[in-house]
């Protein structure tokens, strides 16, 4: 008979999270905790697999914005009760509307992945993430104007949002089974401190820009930038780098992060014109519920 699993208890959930993180990551334990607890956070739980009325297993699961989720690897002490984890972390998911989940892998995490793999994900690519100090990117140079908006989007950003989606390099498998309003849904976000700019050729929309919190003191993230389709091999992609690092410098950022599909080439060669070095890489894997 396969372990139960149910939502933990307040007394189980940092026990919980330290078998989730592993030895010697104590500390992010509590701050995952901490976090979890904090008000205005998209719907997430932590769900337990227990033995003998302990906690035996893990995983934590998020709904997020624009019908996507995601899942951590379970962790667990049997086959059977990560199997377990992994089936109800995707009935949780499908119960919060979510359409693509996503789970992230480091090497390490290897032998949490079969669970996953029987509950329906499937490896698609790996995320780079690249690193640049803001302060020393080069300039823009005025090739474009920058308007920054704010939700609810005004048209031209929307179109230009979604006209950039539709060719991007960076992970497509996201799109499939999400309607257009689900993908501007997941651009609006809920997290503090989220910046929309459309960037104009001349009266024209020429791409979008979006900026996040990184998570860390003095980083942030350049969390999506695309260039529209008719305007693409002018080089305006390196004008929009150059913005996202003099925004991020005048709000006072030291690092600047980005997350690319490895896939996408033209991407990772671009930022790496800017002086960005790939700093972690992990597998990703899709549910598609």
């Amino acid at each position: 008979m396969p372990p139960a699993v149910s939502p933990a208890a307040p007394h189980e959930l940092l026990p919980a999270l330290r078998v989730l993180f592993g030895p010697g990551r104590g500390a992010d334990a509590e701050r995952c905790r901490d976090a979890l607890a904090g008000p205005g956070r998209d719907p997430a739980e932590v769900l337990v697999a227990r033995a003998g009325g302990r906690v035996c297993g893990a995983v934590l699961v998020q709904a997020l914005p624009g019908a996507l989720g995601v899942a951590w690897p379970p962790r667990a002490e049997t086959p059977a009760a990560g199997d377990a984890l992994a089936a109800a972390a995707v009935g949780w998911l499908r119960g919060h509307g979510v359409k693509v989940c996503q789970a992230f892998a480091a090497p390490a995490d290897a032998p949490d992945l079969a669970p996953l793999g029987r509950a329906g994900f499937r490896p698609v690519t790996e995320l780079a993430t690249l690193e640049a100090a803001a302060g020393t990117l080069p300039a823009p140079t005025g090739a474009l104007t920058f308007a920054r908006v704010r939700p609810p989007f005004p048209p031209p950003f929307a179109a230009a949002l979604l006209a950039t989606q539709d060719t991007d390099l960076d992970c497509p498998e996201l799109a499939a089974g999400r309607t257009p309003d689900d993908v501007l849904a997941g651009f609006v976000g809920s997290a503090d401190g989220v910046e929309h700019y459309l960037a104009l050729h001349g009266a024209e929309p020429a791409g979008v820009v979006v900026l996040a919190p990184a998570g860390e003191p003095g980083a942030v993230e350049l969390a999506y930038l695309g260039v529209a389709p008719a305007l693409r091999g002018r080089g305006l992609g390196g004008e929009l780098v150059r913005f996202a690092g003099a925004a991020a410098a005048a709000g006072g950022a030291v690092t600047l992060t980005a997350g690319v599909d490895a896939r996408n080439t033209p991407a990772v060669r671009l930022y790496r014109r800017h002086g960005f070095a790939e700093t972690d890489r992990r597998g990703v894997w899709l549910a598609h519920l």
